[in-house]
């Protein structure tokens, strides 16, 4: 029996016959291809009906399978797989819903392989963890890119939502073989840079606790600049933030993440991280009188890796440096210093207290060394 989408309300606060004929058009394609009413409602009412089709593509066409079924097939306990699904950011379904693809049963037999492997459960939930909210970035990204590639002006709502699924139907394989060359090329460069001596042999495992240099730089006054431009500059300075700072992470220095107006760096070489963090703040004044300054702390201790970020004192006073350095500067702790080999040029702060951490900390301003020229930055200590 044909739905009166009209009569359950799903064509509500639709204005001109054109646009209501479209939304019908659309609802109606899409119960045929066998989206049940409860759902269309939901998706009406939450706006994203135009992206339904997109939403089945990348579901694909086979058949649904329950949490209970994707476990019993995996060969996972059903616990484990609920906290997998949580660790990925998902809201949990109801155990008996078949909303399950075989593309989620097949994730959960290479989790299987994973974890029959020898790699423990928790590091298995911070791996998934911690690539999933990588994932989740790339998504965003990706999602709005081709939104504004394949949206047209004046666009009805049935004409937007069947382009969009077209062109995810056509891009999507292409974004797959893109991103497992992105990861090829990140692990291949990991494979480089890792070290596995003697005592890693001996012992069977890698190390816990590592020094490292810590650095964080971020944009001077960027929340007070998004009262002043349009969101859209506002997320071009950022990204901008996020292309400088890729550009001086040279090996041994990695860029960990960037959180919205700040770029994390790490490396065992303090010497190559506050390079980096001055070529950074350089390059800021580079951009000209509309970029905001960049200021910068770094720290030097023992960190933890995790799923991909560190944790450590280390990592919360090269924040808190941060904070308090000025406009144009790179501020570091005297251990920091210490452990450098080239002459840098360094001017003494004193001794600060920073929220959160015990004691006072010794600071000192760095600046390239005397005849290299870099940052014209004056800002005082």
């Amino acid at each position: 029996m044909a739905v009166d989408f009209d009569q359950e309300g799903l064509l509500d606060g639709v204005e001109g016959d054109e646009a209501r004929q479209a939304r019908l058009r659309l609802l109606e394609r899409l119960s045929d291809e066998g989206v049940e009413l409860d759902e269309l409602r939901q998706a009406t009412e939450e706006g994203r009906l135009a992206l339904l089709p997109v939403e089945l593509v990348l579901a694909g066409d086979d058949r649904r399978l329950t949490q209970k079924q994707i476990a019993e097939q995996a060969g996972l306990e059903i616990e484990l797989l609920r906290k997998v699904w949580r660790a990925l950011g998902m809201p949990e379904p109801p155990e008996d819903k078949a909303v399950f693809t075989q593309e989620d049963l097949e994730a959960a037999e290479a989790g299987k392989q994973f974890l029959d492997a020898g790699i423990p459960e928790q590091e298995f939930l911070e791996l998934t963890r911690s690539m999933s909210q990588a994932v989740s970035g790339v998504a965003a990204s990706v999602g709005n890119a081709f939104a504004d590639a394949l949206l047209q002006p004046g666009d009805n709502e049935a004409q937007a939502a069947l382009r969009f699924a077209e062109g995810t139907r056509e891009l999507s394989p292409r974004l797959d073989v893109v991103l497992r060359h992105m990861m090829h090329v990140h692990l291949r460069e990991r494979a480089r840079s890792a070290v596995i001596g003697e005592t890693e042999l001996r012992s069977g495992k890698l190390p816990g606790a590592q020094e490292m240099a810590v650095g964080f730089a971020d944009l001077v006054g960027f929340t007070k600049l998004g009262e002043r431009v349009p969101s859209e500059e506002l997320g071009s300075v950022a990204g901008r933030l996020a292309e400088m700072a890729a550009d001086v992470a040279e090996p041994p220095v990695r860029m960990v993440k960037t959180i919205g107006d700040a770029a994390m760096l790490v490396s065992d070489d303090p010497d190559c991280l506050l390079k980096a963090a001055l070529d950074l703040v350089e390059a800021a004044e580079q951009e000209g009188a509309r970029f905001p300054s960049v200021h910068a702390g770094l720290a030097l201790g023992e960190t933890l890796p995790r799923g991909g970020d560190y944790y450590g004192r280390p990592v919360n006073l090269a924040s808190r440096i941060t904070d308090f350095a000025r406009p144009g500067s790179v501020v570091a702790t005297k251990e920091l210093r210490e452990a450098t080999e080239r002459d840098w040029d360094w001017s003494r702060i004193g001794r600060r207290r920073f929220k959160g951490l015990k004691g006072e900390i010794e600071v000192l301003r760095a600046r390239p060394p005397s005849g290299d020229g870099g940052s014209g930055a004056s800002s005082g200590d």
